[in-house]
């Protein structure tokens, strides 16, 4: 029976991520293999399809801080010492990503980030986050004094970024707000399930989501794909040599056909 296999390997070889999985789309037919075909879309995104689109947006951007930040790289908050109206907040944003430019170049790296604004709809104080790469060879409060310098708004906050799989997951669930966001669509679900109104629940979805930004230098590598004509997949998920198996993310289903599926994350040791 032919499968399909997903591989992303992060371009420095520290994190892979395969996903395998048989499909109906994926079989043969006439005696001839075809490609795997997108399903037709179909009606409005309910909200079991808005949880899937989440899950891959976090996926998405898990893989991109695993392919651009390491170890010893800095998760900055910003946060606002008074209220401000948005329109002030970012332009003071973008104010402050000028000044970082300005002075990574002045110690030979290309300022390369991914950000998140918060509380953009109003419930709560506006603030955001910062994923920065360190600078080799300027001490921390060299850092944090140019940091405060280009927040003219309010206070900054470090914290190292650990570099692991679940760390890069975690920081990327944060900045899409999946469990919160998510758990507002399962408890919507299960009123629609007892037939009450659940749109009032909209509005807090909305007043949830954040937005993204990131800088246009950032490493984008994509997974590969392909389709294996013959065979099946071990359905114990064993790590390549030099690598473990990051168990927390890793693990068995089925998919829409009841196929068998398999996501399998590694890190390499050490």
């Amino acid at each position: 029976m032919a499968y399909m296999e997903k591989k992303w390997v992060s371009h420095d070889k520290r994190f892979i991520i395969v996903d395998k999985y048989h499909s109906l789309r994926a079989m043969p037919k006439k005696g001839k293999l075809v490609r795997e075909r997108r399903s037709p879309r179909v009606g409005h995104t309910t909200e079991q399809q808005e949880k899937i689109n989440l899950r891959h947006r976090t996926d998405k951007l898990c893989r991109l801080i695993m392919d651009n930040f390491q170890a010893g790289d800095w998760w900055v908050s910003f946060t606002l010492a008074e209220k401000v109206e948005l329109k002030k907040f970012k332009a003071e944003y973008e104010k402050m990503i000028r000044s970082l430019r300005t002075f990574y170049q002045k110690h030979g790296m290309d300022l390369k980030y991914i950000a998140v604004h918060e509380n953009l709809a109003g419930r709560g104080r506006l603030h955001g986050h910062i994923l920065l790469p360190a600078l080799p060879g300027v001490q921390f409060a060299k850092m944090k004094q140019a940091m405060n310098a280009a927040w003219k708004l309010g206070n900054t906050y470090f914290k190292p970024y650990e570099g692991t799989t679940m760390d890069a997951r975690r920081v990327a669930a944060y900045m899409t707000k999946e469990d919160v966001i998510t758990t507002t669509l399962n408890e919507k679900m299960r009123i629609k399930k007892e037939g009450g109104d659940a749109k009032g629940l909209d509005a807090d979805i909305e007043a949830q989501r954040s937005r993204i930004c990131t800088s246009k230098n950032l490493i984008r590598t994509k997974p590969e794909k392909k389709l294996v004509p013959r065979g099946t997949f071990r359905k114990e998920i064993k790590a390549p040599k030099g690598y473990h198996v990051v168990l927390p993310l890793s693990f068995k289903g089925k998919t829409e056909d009841d196929f068998d599926y398999q996501h399998a994350v590694f890190e390499r040791d050490g």
